[in-house]
């Protein structure tokens, strides 16, 4: 059996103690470094201007042609409502509208072919 002394032991004792109190510096900068900041937000989608106007006038049109069964050059204009906004309510109305004109067109295809 190995015989230490109390002073030996304390002296070692707090050498561990040291080397320990050590390695949790250099552990715990890694475990106690500041979080890095969070990623910046999206950047908002820019939506191209759409001029409303012209737009109005397109859709319009389209509605004129259509009301005289003009399904061709309604069909045109309502294409260029769409074309100068898609997403806009009143894009989304004219391509509802196209919709419709390729349904009534083929509905007449098929009443012609009988």
């Amino acid at each position: 059996m190995i015989l230490i002394s109390f002073k030996t032991t304390k002296k070692m004792l707090h050498l561990l103690l040291l080397s320990g109190a050590a390695f949790l510096a250099v552990a715990g900068c890694t475990l106690w470094q500041k979080t890095p900041p969070p990623p910046p937000p999206p950047k908002p989608v820019t939506r191209p201007h759409v001029d409303t106007k012209a737009q109005q006038q397109y859709y319009d049109l389209g509605l004129q042609h259509y009301s005289k069964e003009n399904y061709g050059e309604a069909k045109e204009a309502f294409q260029q409502a769409v074309d100068l906004g898609p997403n806009s309510a009143l894009g989304l109305k004219a391509q509802e509208n196209l919709k419709k004109i390729d349904r009534v067109l083929k509905t007449l295809e098929e009443l012609e072919s009988k």
